[in-house]
């Protein structure tokens, strides 16, 4: 067996025989590793790695070892084959099995799967003009997926940006599930009371999923019932870039489908087993990469930093300089939500690691709540930020399903086209907006950021062929 600890030939080398040595004992291609998903569900085991470098990530995960995170040189990771753990000792690294998370929900700290569903039932009964509780779809075993929507005008459609936050896409990962309560119920008790909380529910359409992997919830498994890791199964840029729910996890699939029904222009997952704010891109055509910075780098440092120091545990992080991380300069991810969020839907999203330990006692969660109540809030306050407006028709008024870049900056942001109202975050300055809808001419039009409350910047558009005289500088409105 190849040693890890003898490399006296070159890198690349070494990693190509250490791949192939791997791939042999395993009697599989890469080809067929790409394609088998399926970790035996309630069967996968955790384990420490030590001494892991970007070289050793490409190589093991070819194999079939799920990374988690790493810590410095240490990699927690998931394997659905603990002989594998063996081989990879072989290599000459030092393994430690992590104890498997047995569910507890006595005690009521954590819900179980049908308390979360009656209690958010509850909720929407006790404040039927604040909130809505659809079921999206069903996961594999059959358990509703819910998501509570929260506004003060909750049935009707209105020019609003529009915000997500959805929680343990890992069944493992449970801290989120209990904040998202907490945040519900600290919307719906202080809403008319809090400044705040006020305007928030005022002038945002906000979306909240406690849980989208309530299988693996229910089994203390970081996988859905079909072994797929939920965070690996979404369309990638680099190396899955088809943006359909073929052959996806059914509730990978579910949420793909309700999200091209909304329009959401700002959003956060939530994770536990670190603590820190992780911005795109998780993926890079480079597996050696360093970082990978979005068209909206800065902005993203600048959101996540709005999160993390508000946090005073996660800002002084020992692992994560200001508590903030981008993907890859983390660890590679192929297949994230994030990454799907921006890339495809044109809307910020962020992961959100709230405690290094995935399944923390109950009696620490009202200190974690203390920890992230004002770092969420604030969070969801940066889609009220930049640049908004309205597209229509200069003809009908008829709202538009328009497209909407910063010119100079390679991202688009689209329009909800139910009210055509856009929202695109950024960074105060001065700008120009292409605004394009299909069947229209053109428009680019200047406009000047602060940083308040969005710049208000509505559009119409002329279409292609009309008797209308192209006016620009009158056909912005500004202010």
């Amino acid at each position: 067996m190849l040693k890890r600890s003898s490399r006296s030939v070159p890198r690349s080398t070494f990693l190509r025989l250490a791949t192939g040595a791997l791939l042999a004992l395993f009697a599989v291609t890469p080809a067929a590793v790409a394609q088998d998903r399926g970790f035996r569900f309630g069967d996968d085991a955790a384990a420490w790695i030590e001494d892991v470098d970007a070289g050793d990530l490409d190589v093991l995960s070819k194999v079939g070892v799920d990374f988690d995170g790493m810590f410095g040189s240490r990699a927690r990771v998931y394997v659905n084959d603990v002989a594998l753990l063996n081989e990879v000792e072989k290599l000459g690294f030092r393994v430690t099995p992590i104890p498997r998370v047995v569910p507890n929900f006595e005690g009521g700290g954590y819900p179980t799967v049908a308390q979360l569903g009656s209690d958010l039932q509850a909720i929407a009964a006790a404040h039927p003009n604040l909130c809505q509780l659809f079921s999206i779809g069903k996961s594999v075993q059959g358990r509703d997926l819910w998501i509570l929507k929260i506004s003060d005008n909750v049935t009707v459609e209105e020019d609003e940006p529009e915000f997500k936050y959805i929680s343990s896409m890992h069944g493992d990962e449970t801290v989120g599930i209990v904040l998202m309560m907490d945040l519900i119920e600290e919307l719906m008790s202080e809403y008319g009371s809090d400044p705040q909380i006020t305007r928030l529910v005022n002038e945002v359409e906000i979306w909240i999923m406690p849980l989208m992997n309530p299988d693996g919830y229910n089994a203390g498994s970081r996988y859905n019932a079909q072994g797929v890791d939920l965070n690996r199964d979404f369309p990638d840029r680099i190396s899955d870039p088809v943006n359909t729910t073929a052959g996806r996890a059914p509730e990978v699939a579910h949420v793909m489908n309700w999200a091209f029904q909304q329009s959401t222009v700002l959003s956060a997952n939530l994770h536990t087993g670190a603590l820190c704010v992780n911005y795109p891109y998780d993926s890079d055509p480079n597996p050696f990469a360093s970082y990978s910075a979005t068209p909206d780098d800065s902005l993203f440092v600048d959101q996540s930093l709005t999160y993390s120091t508000l946090n005073t545990p996660m800002y002084n992080s020992f692992w994560f300089n200001q508590g903030i991380t981008n993907g890859v300069e983390w660890y590679l991810v192929h297949g994230g939500m994030q990454d799907w969020n921006y890339h495809w839907l044109g809307c910020n999203e962020v992961t959100i690691e709230l405690n290094d330990t995935k399944w923390p006692p109950a009696s620490q969660l009202p200190g974690l709540w203390n920890d992230n109540r004002g770092s969420m809030l604030a969070y969801m306050d940066l889609c009220l930020k930049g640049v908004r407006g309205v597209i229509t028709d200069q003809q009908t008024g008829d709202p538009l399903a328009a497209t909407i870049r910063v010119v100079g900056i390679d991202h688009d942001v689209y329009t909800d086209p139910d009210v055509g109202d856009y929202h695109r975050m950024i960074e105060p300055g001065s700008y120009h907006l292409r605004i394009t809808a299909p069947g229209y001419r053109k428009k680019v039009l200047p406009v000047v950021v602060g940083s308040g409350d969005a710049t208000r910047l509505d559009v119409s558009l002329i279409p292609n062929g009309g008797l209308y005289r192209e006016l620009p500088d009158l056909q912005g409105t500004l202010r």
